[in-house]
């Protein structure tokens, strides 16, 4: 075959994949993240398109990018984690506490991992191994990881005036980017985040271990007469949704610097609604990253109109549930579907 005709035939499949895409809720929810921007650009040209106010609706979406990641993934092996927002106010507390005592870096940041993996392997153990449904389990967990948050620290900021400095300038560093005349910083907590979920997506497609979750979110029957170890994977599942929530804590914590009891409050909400909008399902089975993703900056392109159109902050709070239910809707409609 002629390099010609290779490069025409190589174009087109990478045209007819570029129109399959066309049709799947990835290129949907990048239309609609389109229209929002090109709303909030119009109405107010002055501040939205700014680098300084597309940096901090990206900066905060660090946070709950990798709280929704934590949620896609459970939700992919049919589970659900609502302790994901208790679990990151805990492990903050935790690294918090260590910290002020002098305690190294490092060691309180174990510390606070083992915390989160702790929490993780608990849910994973009550649901895998003693059959209790992921709903119970987690609401019981999400109050208890809270109030233990709350009682280490009676409801007060945690300050660690005495710890290292690299980790209190962790949060808040930014890489200067000269374009131009022009410098944009980009905050290394968003590197952080976009190269810690995007090593995962490439996991989740590539690595048989964690390709194993679809299968065991789609029947966890069939999955364990193939040989899959259900159990195992559903336990492991908690503790990378728990691993997850660790990053976040780490990296709220470095740039607030300090720990916090109320830390991650309705996070799991923004969470599930990001998750199911971006494809993942509650009946299991499906789920995506780059979905996740793109349901993230929906809800912080919401947000951020809000304020920059002086709405009324609870409507904000209104509008992720009216996101969350038309997702969970339009998701059973899909099951529905599927199973006729």
């Amino acid at each position: 075959m002629a390099v010609q005709e290779r490069v025409a035939l190589w174009g087109s499949r990478q045209s007819w994949r570029f129109v399959a895409s066309l049709s799947s809720r990835e290129f949907l929810l990048v239309f609609i993240n389109l229209a929002i921007f090109s709303y909030l650009a119009f109405m107010r040209p002055d501040v939205f398109p700014t680098w300084t106010n597309i940096k901090a609706v990206l900066s905060l979406m660090s946070y709950d990018l990798l709280i929704a990641v934590a949620m896609t993934v459970v939700l992919i092996a049919r589970g659900l984690d609502l302790s994901v927002g208790s679990v990151l106010a805990l492990s903050s507390v935790v690294m918090a506490m260590l910290m002020r005592d002098q305690y190294p870096v490092i060691p309180s940041l174990i510390a606070g991992l083992l915390t989160a993996l702790a929490c993780g392997l608990i849910n994973g153990l009550l649901i895998a191994r003693a059959g209790i449904l992921p709903f119970l389990v987690t609401l019981g967990m999400m109050s208890v990881a809270r109030g233990i948050a709350t009682v280490l620290t009676t409801g007060q900021y945690i300050s660690f005036p005495k710890a290292d400095r690299w980790f209190t300038k962790f949060g808040r560093f930014e890489f200067r980017l000269p374009i131009g005349e022009s410098v944009y910083g980009i905050p290394l907590p968003l590197l952080v985040t976009l190269a810690a979920i995007t090593a995962f997506a490439l996991l989740l497609i590539y690595w048989t271990p964690l390709r194993k979750i679809f299968y065991v979110g789609e029947s966890p029957e069939a999955a364990r007469l193939s040989g899959i170890k259900v159990e195992r994977l559903t336990i492991t599942v908690y503790l990378l949704s728990a691993f997850f929530v660790w990053i976040a804590a780490v990296l709220m914590t470095s740039a607030n610097k300090i720990g916090y009891a109320n830390y991650g409050i309705g996070a799991e909400l923004r969470a599930l609604a990001a998750a199911v909008v971006g494809g993942a399902s509650m009946a299991g089975g499906v789920g995506s990253i780059f979905g996740t993703f793109l349901g993230v900056l929906m809800l912080a392109l919401i947000g951020n109109g809000f304020v920059l159109l002086n709405g009324n902050p609870n409507w904000q709070q209104a509008t992720v549930g009216v996101v969350l239910i038309a997702a969970v809707g339009f998701d059973a409609v899909r099951t529905y579907r599927g199973r006729r």
